[in-house]
């Protein structure tokens, strides 16, 4: 009888089993998107590759190439096309104009599975920009699914219209996101203005080409930032405007209350500068040291002066430079600011009287570290100020 029972569970553990592997089976055999995003040695790997296609088991239902490229060949600008192509067993054709140059495409492109790999595919042809025939030959190229790519998409720019405080964001820094077709008339319209405007957003990036609108960076004087955007915000195109990231790091930051360092709702810059180049004079050990403040980006610019220690044999003057920034503490606040401190450079030379010795930079020497010790800047200044500092661990002032 428990021979007959044993028996009669065995049986339906692999009826369970059969059936298991048989609703896998079902789930994997239908239709399934996969993507490629990586030909090999295609225009020397600067190439943005999507290769979307759907597939029955091994048989391609339907693919779409994305393409976006250097134009001209080596340069930090980008062109893009999107083609849906014709499939007829293993082979994919299509054809296409750019985005931008309007450039004629023609893609023809065999898939097989690649000998020796188990998952991998062999991806050969060419594809056709304008007169420029450029082979594609890219072995064992892996796919991804559908979630996996999802995934690894980049986050999107970082873009806080109305910030609670000048943590996640910094206080000088702000960004438009703005349609393509609107871009080149508002970067034209910053002409003239106190508005630094970073030279790396201004090439539109793959993301931007394929989301249809680019990020423009710029900064300004933390005291016109809120008027700035407000200004922006009104220009052709504009799809977002705020506060981003910039110089702020919380760790070279102080916080302290504003009521003995502002006047009447504006932070007292020459009172604060003469601050700063007092407390640090004496912390970089400096026989003379000059502050200046400049009134569009809103950042002090501080030199010491101190016989190099390191080569003080030779008579020589190490020259440190750091650059700081004060603002409140968050939009519209007028009760805390935040004070950020960046890191020195260092400069040595001859100041002596009469011939002087000629100093060159050698290069660096692998692995050594080039930094400059900054002898505790930043907790002199929070003692100065009876300051709170960056907690990591709290992620808060204290």
């Amino acid at each position: 009888m428990r021979a007959l029972v044993f028996c009669s569970l065995l049986g339906l553990f692999a009826a369970a089993d059969a059936a298991s592997a048989q609703t896998k089976k079902a789930a994997s055999s239908g239709p399934q998107t996969r993507y490629f995003t990586y030909f090999d040695e295609f225009l020397d790997g600067e190439a943005d590759v999507i290769l979307k296609q759907v597939r029955n088991g091994a048989a391609i239902a339907s693919a779409s190439l994305d393409l976006c490229y250097p134009a001209p060949k080596g340069s930090d600008r980008r062109d893009r096309f999107v083609a849906d192509l014709k499939i007829s067993g293993n082979a994919m054709t299509g054809s296409a104009v750019s985005m931008l140059d309007k450039t004629p495409v023609e893609i023809s492109l065999t898939q097989t599975k690649a000998s020796g790999s188990a998952e991998g595919f062999s991806i050969t042809g060419s594809i056709k920009i304008g007169a420029r025939a450029i082979p594609v030959m890219s072995k064992e190229t892996s796919d991804s699914s559908e979630k996996d790519y999802a995934d690894s998409k980049t986050a999107e720019d970082l873009i806080a219209a109305a910030p609670a405080a000048f943590t996640d964001v910094s206080p000088e820094s702000i960004a438009a996101k703005v349609k393509l077709d609107a871009v080149t008339d508002f970067v034209k319209g910053l002409r003239g203005t106190n508005i630094f405007v970073s030279k790396d957003s201004l090439a539109a990036s793959c993301e931007s080409l394929r989301a249809g609108a680019q990020t423009i960076r710029m900064s300004v004087n933390p005291e016109t930032a809120a008027a700035t955007i407000a200004q922006l915000k009104t220009k052709p195109g504009v799809m977002a405007i705020g506060w981003s990231y910039g110089d702020l790091e919380l760790a070279r930051a102080i916080r302290f209350p504003a009521k003995d360092w502002s006047v009447e709702g504006k932070i007292d810059s020459g009172k604060i500068g003469t601050a700063l180049t007092d407390t640090l004079k004496k912390t970089f050990g400096a026989e003379s040291a000059t502050s200046a403040w400049d009134e569009i980006s809103g950042k002090y610019t501080i030199k010491f002066k101190r016989p190099s220690a390191t080569l003080d044999s030779f008579g020589l003057t190490e020259t440190l430079e750091i650059t700081a920034m004060a603002a409140f503490d968050k939009p519209g606040g007028t009760d805390a600011i935040l004070l950020w401190i960046g890191y020195p450079s260092s400069e040595t030379a001859d100041e002596q009287p009469g011939a002087k010795l000629l100093l060159s930079d050698t290069a660096e020497v692998e692995g050594e570290d080039q930094g400059i010790d900054d002898n505790g800047a930043v907790s002199d200044l929070a003692k100065y100020f009876k300051a709170q500092k960056w907690d990591e661990d709290t992620s808060k002032f204290k």
